[in-house]
């Protein structure tokens, strides 16, 4: 009796075993989403928030270079809450005047620019928006310590007020595009405006602007102490509800980091996730045979946004040893098999990426007036005289130059190239440098927050170590990604540094214009990949005939494309040849949202208002014109809201006088809340509970198998009753 005693009790330890993984699983179906009890699902908003961890999630100044702060799109304050003068719609170029009213007028030389801004806004605590705060801000920046503000202390001479809602901006050098860097062009602008009484006064190097003071439609309810997520609550008394009659539809917005690509997966298959910044292929797989409600920049499939304004792949520290050394930095690029790394980003509803071997986005426009009047030249370059069919077949399909494609893969070439400068391989197969000492390469590399050029740091170290180089991959959490790439502590970086905006005239140059390439611009305190500060000299130019061409480029009015274009060319051209960074495509990007709770996204091309850029500032416009469903139960969204009428601009040829685009003041605004009232400072970090929607399609496998295990256990147990009797 006691041998049957104990192998029952074996039986049911083993069963015990069995259940508990599945008594977790069940618990895991429902989410745990931090929002105030008795708000129902459809009241909500829920986006991915693509920082990742926030090393401190109250710290919202954006002032310092290097830190990573939570004043940005990660934790929905750009989207929700930043003051932004200018954002530039990306579907069509044309640029939304939002706190300014109307475009600047500038002066015949380009050296005075007038701004105005718009009457009747205010700040959430019921401070008037004036001219005095864009003044306190430039005035503010040109005081800060450091690389505190390097643009404005490049640029501006003064800013001063003329009335309460004009202000004059002197520069130091001519500057048709001056406005740009209060524009949200791509992602955020480089200038947000600060409310002076908030901030004056204040220690720029020390302030933590908590809680922030929003502009936008929302306020800060409640964040994460861990620096995971941040909600927003919708602002009632908001100024543009005033002036223009539009009111956001969802009560809340939730930005929330769930770790994993697995998490965020499940999270949009039980419909607990709105808006993803991108999924990788294996992951939008499961999104799309679990959810049937998934859209992304088209309404079906295919849904990769192909034109995200960054190229990503791998960039070189350019002020470090040995990438410094240009035949290095080539010699790596010949290393590369682009294919394998092409076809990594293939997804399972048949999008594919552009291939970019220049540091522009290739749309059709790019394609051109860059691409294929550069085709020649960066043949002599290194560019794949021969490139796979696969490819080639693909780009002719879109329309695209099919022999432009990407670096010849030539392993010997990188051979050459690196024992030119004295490296060489030892007996062991590996490489060495010309001292002696091992190359061991380090690629800095971000988390699941940014998994694509983490995929390719992964592809193209693999790559380089069949060659004898050894490698490794240093995956980081946020804080320390972000920090290491802006000071410039990193030896090769797997980032996103090569794009051009949507605005052509900008030349080829990356996003906030000269900023990443013009030495005028170099910030010591955040140099970054360092190329703004490299010096070199090429076949197709120095660093001073950058510069000079740069120069240039930021002088000339956007009307003389003709010009722009061929400096731009020349700009290019000297990057091919010096090659600072990797860059190979702009990752398709599955922004894809869930339309089961909210409807009203982007789509290309019957609704296309919006690029899906749920991590940039633009985002405020998609989030005006969401609607609830009715799938999901709701208390306080707003059902029906109105069309929002967006005052817009189209980019002026020439200085003379803009009228203003916005009404003028209503009566009087009477704000009762104060920020105490509206921006709680109350970590709500036990508000959790269960939010599931209203219809909901469970998943029964677990339940069964937990059903058949404690029906064998009733059998063994009663068995064992039985028999003792």
């Amino acid at each position: 009796m006691k041998i049957k005693k104990s192998g029952i009790v074996l039986i049911l330890l083993l069963l015990f075993a069995v259940v508990t993984p599945l008594i977790g699983s069940l618990q895991a179906v429902h989410a745990q989403l931090p929002i105030p009890p008795g708000v129902p699902r459809g009241d909500v908003l829920i986006v991915h928030n693509d920082h990742g961890t926030y090393p401190d999630p109250t710290n919202f100044n954006w002032l310092v270079p290097g830190v990573f702060h939570a004043a940005a799109g990660g934790s929905g304050y750009n989207q929700l809450c930043a003051g932004i003068l200018y954002y530039l719609n990306t579907t069509n170029s044309e640029i939304i005047s939002w706190l300014a009213a109307g475009l600047p007028e500038y002066s015949p030389d380009y050296k005075t620019v007038k701004i105005r801004v718009v009457k009747g806004a205010y700040w959430n605590d019921g401070t008037p928006f004036t001219a005095d705060d864009v003044v306190f801000t430039i005035n503010y920046l040109l005081e800060a310590p450091g690389g505190i503000g390097s643009v404005i202390k490049r640029l501006v001479s003064r800013a001063y007020k003329v009335d309460d809602y004009t202000l004059v901006v002197e520069l130091k050098i001519p500057n048709p595009r001056f406005h740009y860097i209060f524009t949200a062009i791509i992602y955020q602008p480089p200038i947000k405006i600060l409310p002076k009484h908030q901030w004056e006064g204040k220690d720029p190097l020390k302030f933590k602007a908590f809680p922030p003071v929003c502009i936008g439609p929302y306020n800060l309810k409640a964040y994460d102490p861990g620096g995971n997520w941040f909600l927003w609550e919708r602002y009632e008394d908001w100024w543009a509800t005033k002036l223009y009659g539009i009111k956001p539809s969802p009560k809340y917005v939730l930005y929330i980091h769930y770790g994993t690509e697995e998490a965020y997966a499940l999270a949009m298959v039980k419909h607990e996730l709105d808006a993803k910044k991108t999924f990788l292929p294996e992951y939008l797989e499961i999104v799309l045979k679990g959810n049937p409600y998934v859209g992304g920049w088209r309404a079906k499939p295919p849904l990769a946004w192909p034109f995200d304004a960054r190229i990503k792949g791998l960039a070189f520290n350019v002020l470090r040893y040995p990438y410094n050394i240009t035949e290095v930095r080539r010699a790596l690029v010949h290393l590369i098999n682009f294919t394998e790394v092409w076809l990594a980003f293939k997804g399972p509803e048949g999008s594919l990426p552009i291939p970019s071997p220049l540091p522009v986005v290739r749309t059709p426009a790019a394609e051109k007036v860059y691409y294929i009047p550069l085709k020649e030249e960066l043949l002599k370059l290194g560019l794949d005289p021969n490139p796979p069919k696969v490819i080639r077949d693909y780009l002719k399909e879109l329309g695209y130059d099919p022999d432009i494609v990407w670096y010849k893969y030539d392993p010997e070439e990188a051979e050459r190239l690196l024992k030119k400068v004295g490296f060489y391989r030892g007996s062991d197969g590996k490489w060495y440098l010309p001292n002696g000492t091992k190359w061991v390469i380090n690629i800095l590399a971000p988390g699941a927050y940014e998994a694509e050029p983490q995929r390719m740091a992964f592809i193209v170290a693999d790559q380089w170590r069949r060659f004898g180089i050894e490698v490794n991959v240093l995956v980081v959490e946020s804080g320390v990604f972000y920090s290491s790439w802006s000071k410039g502590t990193f030896e090769i970086g797997a980032f996103w540094p090569g794009g051009i905006g949507p605005l052509l005239d900008y030349g080829a140059l990356p996003y906030a214009a000269n900023t990443q390439w013009n030495s005028r611009y170099f910030n010591p305190d955040a140099p970054s990949v360092g190329w703004a500060a490299y010096n070199f000299t090429g076949k197709y130019g120095s660093k001073k005939d950058l510069d000079e061409i740069l120069n240039e480029l930021e002088a000339t009015p956007p009307t003389e494309t003709d010009k722009i274009y061929s400096q731009a060319r020349k700009a290019l051209l000297i990057w091919a040849e010096q090659q600072p960074w990797i860059g190979f495509f702009p990752a398709p990007f599955y922004t894809v949202n869930d339309r089961y709770c909210w409807e009203g996204w982007p789509s290309y091309p019957d609704n296309y208002y919006m690029d899906p850029v749920y991590w940039w500032a633009q985002m405020l416009f998609i989030v005006l014109k969401l609607r609830p469903t009715g799938r999901c139960p709701v208390k306080e969204a707003v059902v029906s809201p109105p069309s929002p009428t967006m005052p817009t601009s189209t980019p002026s040829p020439s200085p003379t006088p803009t009228p203003p685009l916005t009404p003028s003041p209503a009566a009087t605004v009477t704000v009762t809340q104060t920020i105490e009232k509206t921006v709680p400072t109350t970590v709500l970090s036990t508000i959790m509970r269960t939010i599931t929607t209203a219809i909901r399609e469970i998943d029964w496998t677990p339940t069964i198998a937990l059903a058949v295990v404690l029906f064998i256990v009733g059998l063994a147990v009663g068995r064992f009753t039985v028999r003792k009797r």
